[in-house]
């Protein structure tokens, strides 16, 4: 069996990491939930996007205390208020797009071919069965 190798972070990572925690830390004050502050690092342009632009350096940051911190700022601030059922039915139009990496379509499609089913039947109950088991 082989030994995972440790990721060390460059003194470059750890600035970058310095960087993030200070602006995490700015940020929670301002924002309304985990999900506010989340989106603000970790979101499409989010700090961390913008600061950690390789993925050896996103898995370097995994392994800092400041990414250590940020998690645990996250972890105290609430969640994010539930829409109220007929409010979130009063939106609904009943579709959703979504992306898929090739190869899990791939595998969509061939499930749905092998139980004689439409992609769309085949997603619909996947769907359905995961709702039912938290709800």
């Amino acid at each position: 069996m082989t030994a995972r190798k440790k990721t060390t972070a460059s003194r470059g990572v750890l600035a970058k990491a310095r960087q993030l925690l200070a602006f995490a830390e700015e940020r929670a004050g301002q924002a309304t939930d985990w999900v506010d502050l989340h989106n603000a690092l970790f979101g499409l342009g989010g700090k961390a996007t913008e600061l950690l632009t390789t993925e050896s350096e996103r898995t370097a940051f995994t392994q800092t205390a400041e990414c250590k911190r940020i998690f645990a700022l996250l972890d105290r601030l609430p969640p994010p208020a539930a829409k109220d059922f007929g409010e979130l039915l009063a939106t609904a139009n009943g579709a959703i797009s979504v992306r898929l990496p090739r190869s899990v379509h791939a595998a969509l499609l061939a499930e749905a071919k092998a139980e004689g089913v439409s992609l769309n039947q085949l997603c619909l109950s996947k769907l359905v069965a995961q709702l039912r088991a938290v709800i």
